[in-house]
């Protein structure tokens, strides 16, 4: 009896070996199709190594997966802004580095992951207009949390996060102006990317000149949009309004003189506010200014 079980142990154990060299075979193999530029195979076999419970444990066999998909995203996908290799390549690196925490591999997986990651950020630059801008936010999400990934200092990300949210809090206000009435949503989260950015840098002067701008260039639209033939009460809201517009428009736009005090349009944009406050005095104080700046 005790010699019949030994025989069944071994033959399992020799089964799981057995077992086990085929999926590592499959690992080789796919790295052999790939040098070959066989890609249809390389991924046919790397994706049924990771099906496999003696292989999708290994962190090679998801490294070797994330180089074929990136493979096949530069050799195939580098114009799509929507790659799904692109994606499936840094899944899995990202799985390499969590399971092999070996030097040489986390050295390797950070590489890819940073390439990958950049392409990422450029396509999200690319896509910056009012028709591919849900592209470029979801290339720009993917890409800040594999960068993170690799790079967790905010110092070094701070200034992407700080120039995609100026980016798009443009093309937010692009969207807005084409159709107030419609698109009145778009004036929101324009400002709201403009805040983002200043989260990040309070000292930023396009961020701090463009809210200015959106609160001010608000206030004109609703004093232009006004009926003539509205009743007192009617009128005074708007005016109400309209003032309210001006004084949250007022630090932002100060705020944007002080980081540079010879920029043309802040000492313009400046002198209409006060001059809409009924601040005449340090309204023609700032048209001064500009009129010595433009001499």
């Amino acid at each position: 009896m005790l010699k019949i079980l030994r025989t069944i142990i071994f033959g399992l154990l020799l089964f799981r070996a057995v077992s086990l060299n085929a999926q590592q075979s499959r690992v080789d193999a796919a790295y052999t199709f790939l040098q070959k530029g066989d890609l249809d195979s390389a991924k046919a076999n790397i994706d049924l190594a990771i099906l496999h419970p003696e292989t999708q444990l290994d962190g090679q066999t998801w490294y070797v997966r994330g180089f074929v998909f990136k493979t096949i995203y530069n050799q195939n996908e580098k114009s799509n802004k929507e790659s799904v290799s692109r994606l499936e390549a840094l899944i899995s690196f990202k799985k390499s580095i969590s399971i092999d925490t070996s030097y040489e591999n986390i050295l390797e997986n950070i590489k890819n992951v940073k390439y990958l990651a950049t392409t990422l950020y450029n396509d999200a630059a690319a896509s910056l207009d009012t028709i591919d801008y849900k592209i470029a936010i979801k290339n720009f999400d993917i890409f800040r949390a594999y960068y993170l990934l690799v790079d967790p200092s905010t110092d070094n990300f701070k200034q992407k996060e700080i120039d995609f949210s100026n980016a798009i809090a443009t093309v937010y206000t692009q969207i807005y102006e084409g159709d107030r009435q419609g698109k009145a949503d778009f004036l929101n989260l324009a400002k709201a990317s403009y805040n983002k950015a200043l989260t990040f840098d309070p000292n930023n002067i396009n961020a701090n000149y463009n809210m200015g701008i959106l609160y001010y260039n608000q206030a004109v639209n609703l004093i232009r949009q006004s009926d003539y033939d509205l009743d007192i009460v009617a009128l005074n809201d708007v005016q109400d309004n309209s003032i309210n517009l001006f004084k949250a428009s007022l630090p932002f736009m100060e705020k944007a003189y002080s980081l540079d005090p010879n920029k043309r349009e802040t000492l313009l944009g400046l002198s209409g506010i006060y001059f809409s406050l009924n601040e005449k005095e340090k309204s023609n104080e700032f048209k001064q200014k500009l009129e010595q700046i433009e001499k």
